[in-house]
C-alpha cells in the first residue's frame, strides 16, 4: 500500500517565501501590494502601505475571526548591530 503524503508539508515555508516576496516587490516604486492567506481558518495579511484608508481597510481585517496575523513593512526590517565601544 503506497504512502500518502501529507498536501501541508511545506506549507509554511512557501507562505514565509510568498509574504517575503510581496514585501519585496511592495517596496520597488509603483507597486502596492495587499496579501491575504487563509489555511485551516487563520488568516495572514501583509500591507505594503500602513495606511488605514487604504484597501483593504484596517476595521475589516480586523472584523475576522479570528485575528489575522497583520504584518507590515517595518516587520522585515533588520536592526543593524551596533559597534561596540
Amino acid at each position: 500500500m503506497a504512502k500518502r503524503r501529507n498536501p501541508y508539508k511545506g506549507a509554511l515555508g512557501r507562505k514565509k517565501t510568498l509574504v517575503k516576496k510581496a514585501h519585496k516587490l511592495g517596496q520597488l516604486p509603483g507597486f502596492e501590494v495587499a496579501l491575504f492567506i487563509r489555511q485551516r481558518g487563520r488568516v495572514t495579511a501583509y500591507r505594503s502601505i500602513d495606511d488605514e484608508s487604504w484597501w483593504p481597510v484596517k476595521a475589516d481585517i480586523d472584523f475576522a475571526y479570528p485575528t489575522p496575523t497583520n504584518l507590515l513593512p517595518h516587520h522585515f526590517e533588520v536592526e543593524q548591530p551596533r559597534a561596540s565601544q
